[in-house]
């Protein structure tokens, strides 16, 4: 990369409009600094999936804004320190940022999941529902504490997860169920 390029990028980030706080209402400015750290730490919890599941320009992208939120909301509080209530806000919203980052990866819920389903007795008909509802499924033989049990390993889509299980546990409620989310090889 060209260093007049990079010199032209770092003027520009240095040049950007900040937040003007000391023109802000206390109410607004505690609020925005809530916004922009629970925005923040959303971003943060999905950057740290997106870095187990290697998407790394996903990782890249959030990890850059959410450092640009982070150093805005920690500014509003140091600008702005007579206000207890934009302490308050900074930690609102790092513990709302958090819970909010956790639910929005589990509604995409992106990538696929392997369920370990142990069956006692019903393995045979639990793996003909899985292949009729369209999802893989392999049948193992395996010997339990109790005697031989049937060991099917499902592959499916992280957001057939729940669904899934319900079907297992309508045909076997004995069966036992583990889930393991998992990356594909690289062929």
């Amino acid at each position: 990369m060209d260093a007049s390029l990079l010199a032209a990028a770092a003027r520009s980030v240095l040049e950007a409009p900040t937040v003007p706080w000391d023109r802000l209402s206390p109410v607004a400015t505690a609020l925005v600094i809530f916004l922009l750290r629970s925005t923040d730490l959303t971003l943060a919890t999905l950057r740290m999936l997106a870095v187990v599941r290697g998407r790394r320009l996903f990782a890249w992208a959030a990890g850059f804004i959410e450092a640009l939120l982070f150093v805005t909301a920690f500014g509003g509080v140091l600008a702005n320190l007579a206000q207890p209530w934009n302490l308050l806000a900074y930690a609102a919203g790092f513990a709302s940022g958090s819970v909010l980052g956790i639910v929005i990866e589990h509604r995409l819920a992106p990538g696929h999941s392997l369920l370990r389903i142990l069956s006692p007795a019903l393995a045979e008909s639990i793996i003909q529902a899985l292949r009729r509802y369209g999802y893989g499924a392999t049948q193992l033989a395996a010997q339990g504490q109790q005697g031989s049990v049937g060991l099917i390993l499902c592959y499916t889509p992280r957001r057939a997860v729940e669904a899934v299980q319900r079907q297992v546990i309508e045909i076997d409620p004995a069966a036992f169920i583990t889930v393991e989310h998992v990356l594909p090889q690289a062929q």
